[in-house]
Formats: C-alpha cells, sequence, structure tokens
C-alpha cells in the first residue's frame, strides 16, 4: 500500500518553495506524473495544489499541455512592488508608537542580516527584518495583504539576494530607517522605506533587462 502523501496545502507549500529556489525555473513545463512520484502524492491533490498556485499567480495551464511556471515579468514587478511599499509605509506609520520599541531588536537582526549571504538565508533574514519591523501594526487584514504580496514577490527576491552587493546596500537601507526611528521620525522612517522597495525594483528591472 503506497504511504499517505502530503496534504494539499503542504503540497502547494513544497512546490512554491521549489518554483522559488528555482529548482522548478521560470517557462519550465511541471510534469505531474514525475512530480507528484518525488513528493509521494497522487496526482488529484498535486493538480489541486497546481490550480490554487495558478490562482496565485505563480503557475499557468495550457489546453494540452498542462501545467508550466510563470515566467519572471517586468510587468509584474511594476504592479506589485509599489503596492507593497505604499501597504509597508501605511503599517508603519500604524505601528507607532510600539515601534520605537524595537529599534534594538532590529539592529540585531540586521547584523545577522549580513552574516547571510545565501540568497535562501538572505530573504529569509530580509523578510523577518521586514515583518519585525512592521510586527506592531494591529490592522490584522493589511497584515495579511502584506504577507500574500511578500509571498508574491519571493522568487524576484532571490533573483535580487543573488548578489551581495545588493545584499550590502539592502543592509546598508534598512539602517537608515532604523536611523530615522531612532530620531523618532516616523515620516523620515517611511519614505526610506518605501526608497528601500523602490531600489529593490529598480534593480529587479535591470537584471531581467527591462530598466
Amino acid at each position: 500500500m503506497k504511504p499517505q502523501g502530503p496534504m494539499r496545502n503542504d503540497l502547494r507549500r513544497v512546490v512554491l518553495e521549489r518554483i522559488v529556489r528555482g529548482e522548478l525555473r521560470p517557462g519550465d513545463r511541471i510534469k505531474e506524473s514525475r512530480l507528484a512520484d518525488e513528493l509521494g502524492a497522487s496526482r488529484t491533490p498535486l493538480r489541486e495544489a497546481l490550480f490554487s498556485l495558478e490562482r496565485e499567480g505563480f503557475v499557468r495551464s495550457e489546453l494540452a499541455r498542462g501545467f508550466s511556471v510563470e515566467p519572471l515579468s517586468g510587468r509584474e514587478v511594476r504592479e506589485i512592488y509599489p503596492i507593497l511599499w505604499t501597504l509597508e509605509g501605511l503599517a508603519l506609520r500604524a505601528s507607532v508608537p510600539l515601534v520605537y520599541l524595537l529599534i534594538d531588536e532590529l539592529s540585531k537582526l540586521n547584523s545577522r542580516f549580513a552574516t547571510n549571504l545565501r540568497p535562501d538565508r538572505a530573504i529569509e533574514a530580509d523578510t523577518r527584518w521586514h515583518e519585525t519591523l512592521l510586527g506592531s501594526c494591529p490592522n490584522r487584514r493589511l497584515n495579511q495583504w502584506l504577507g500574500a504580496l511578500r509571498a508574491t514577490v519571493r522568487r524576484y527576491e532571490y533573483v535580487y539576494m543573488r548578489n551581495p552587493t545588493l545584499i550590502a546596500e539592502s543592509i546598508r537601507q534598512h539602517q537608515k530607517i532604523i536611523d530615522a526611528l531612532m530620531d523618532n521620525d516616523i515620516e523620515a522612517a517611511v519614505q526610506r522605506l518605501t526608497r528601500n522597495w523602490q531600489f529593490g525594483m529598480e534593480m529587479l528591472l535591470v537584471r531581467l533587462g527591462e530598466p
């Protein structure tokens, strides 16, 4: 008897992680039977997971061709990143005054970020820094939207984090946000947070050949 494979939500997470890490590359056709065997799953829950990822924009399906990984897109970067920096700015303003209590933790996380130069670890460090910065935002719906958007751009962040020079620049920009918080200047912190995302968008467009 074949052992029970991962459940649908777990399958979605595992396949998404393969896409984010580039194990399933943009444009790759997803061979369902092979992937199901690798994951110890049956085809039906795998297809359900793939349809879920299609709704989220990570894969596409075509008649008679099945599923493939959605290509990286400059258009998607231009659409999503401005939403991210706008909503993070809103969340940061909503986090006052509790955000000022997080300055020491943000500084420690930024120092650890500097020791994580592998793309996967750099993304985890960067994500944790942003989540900590906005962790005291009381707006639950806003936090949910931000979590979903960060998941969407994660595979683009892998492209960015492959460059150690860009990692160093992100760390420098984080420190400028921390400095603004130390000065109790929330508007300067919001402006620098916005610039952090704008810079990431600009560099990604260059690396995607769409400046």
